[in-house]
């Protein structure tokens, strides 16, 4: 009877619009008070337990370095020196978006912010530079997503603190796929831009200006070397890596003279409302999938999974289409707290390291910040083209077939992501 009213409730007030924070948390308090499992103070005590985490004060910060970052001018400084170094190629200002999302990713640890500081510069650049609409917004879409892979990736944070897994490792784990996921979108850009002739031919810059570039950015190029550097050199926690990263981007922001005193409350504004929908997801998941776990749920998942008569690569194979499918729906926090309790289990006790199932996870939630019909990439890419949804989802779809094949070579391959954490662990 509980089960029942916890999913259907939430599958109607998805239907009904719902945001997702909102439909997890009526849910798990309609399936309470309606089977008494447990009193309802129970799920305001789990929701503050969730949220009062030290660890979890690295969402925050990261996404406040983000923003300062955005609104202090360092975006524009990392999207000129790859302009310099890569503007001239076959699909040269694809390769600068992708190039910029991965560096920026590595600052600011947070996808929306990332999105936002690339993509409002480069989707009108490609445009004026002759490619498609479409296409620019295809290519947004899905590399935006790398900002959740790349370490500091505030989703990884969330599966280490949920799965009791090494947030070091972890970080370390994303950096191959994370940079696999860059060269192969800008090969399938490079193809389609040839095919259709986008973009201008765009004169090579010297030597002499591309270190130019680099030495007007290399205070920010320096960033990813201080709060990587400092985590895996055991200077310090991620934790206070994100405390790191907030003052080391303030300081460049002073530095560069590029910020405002009137535009401080906008960035902090900004900061709270990334922020506080990220936290209030991680509160209401947890009460859902605390409810879950009451009902047994996860137990008899994982047993029913456990006891198929197939190899372990078939039931591998069913738990990627699995997290793909949930992707499309779900929020990438929620989708982590609700689904990792219930198969890291699985793929532990079958032998996969959960390091490894981590990136798995997270790039199947990337993919789903590029397909409809939640896809939080396709609506930042639509409102910023002007195009609809739609078209977006169609011109991202040969970006997302590539991601996917990725997918399941990085999940049967296990030595692409566990190469670094090994030899550095």
């Amino acid at each position: 009877m509980g089960i029942a009213v916890l999913f259907l409730s939430f599958v109607i007030l998805l239907l009904l619009g719902m945001p997702v924070a909102f439909a997890l948390g009526i849910s798990s308090a309609l399936s309470v008070i309606m089977t008494g499992v447990v009193p309802i103070s129970y799920l305001t005590q789990t929701m503050f337990g969730a949220v009062d985490s030290y660890s979890l004060l690295a969402v925050p910060l990261f996404v406040l370095s983000g923003v300062i970052m955005e609104y202090g001018g360092l975006s524009k400084r990392l999207i000129d020196a790859a302009k310099a170094f890569v503007g001239h190629i076959t699909g040269g200002l694809p390769a600068v978006t992708l190039l910029g999302t991965a560096v920026f990713a590595m600052l600011s640890g947070s996808g929306p912010a990332t999105v936002a500081a690339i993509g409002g510069i480069m989707i009108p650049a490609m445009v004026r530079e002759g490619y498609g609409r479409g296409f620019s917004a295809g290519v947004l879409a899905t590399a935006g997503g790398v900002g959740i892979v790349i370490p500091p990736s505030i989703p990884l944070i969330i599966y280490g603190i949920t799965t009791n897994t090494s947030i070091g490792d972890l970080f370390l784990a994303g950096l191959i796929p994370g940079f696999a996921i860059v060269f192969l979108l800008y090969l399938v850009s490079r193809y389609i831009s040839k095919k259709n002739g986008y973009g201008t031919d765009t004169p090579k810059a010297s030597w002499n200006e591309r270190w130019a570039s680099v030495w007007r950015a290399k205070w920010t190029l320096m960033m990813p070397v201080v709060v990587l550097g400092g985590i895996y050199g055991g200077v310090f926690t991620p934790t206070e890596a994100s405390g790191i990263a907030v003052a080391y981007s303030l300081l460049l922001a002073i530095f560069y003279r590029e910020t405002k005193l009137t535009q401080i409350p906008m960035m902090l504004k900004t900061t709270y409302l990334i922020s506080g929908m990220i936290l209030i997801i991680i509160a209401t998941a947890s009460t859902y999938a605390r409810i879950l776990t009451l009902e047994r749920i996860p137990t008899l998942i994982a047993s029913f999974l456990s006891g198929l008569p197939v190899p372990f690569w078939a039931i591998l194979a069913v738990i990627v289409l699995m997290l793909l499918f949930f992707g499309m729906f779900m929020e990438t926090i929620a989708g982590i707290i609700l689904l990792a309790p219930i198969l890291v289990p699985v793929v532990t006790s079958m032998g996969m390291d959960p390091v490894h199932f981590g990136i798995v996870m997270i790039l199947a939630s990337m993919i789903g910040f590029a397909t409809p019909p939640v896809g939080d990439n396709l609506n930042v890419a639509s409102a910023i083209s002007g195009l609809s949804i739609e078209r977006v989802s169609i011109a991202a779809l040969p970006f997302v077939v590539v991601l996917i094949t990725l997918l399941f070579v990085v999940a049967y391959v296990p030595q692409i992501t566990l190469l670094l954490p090994n030899w550095l662990g």
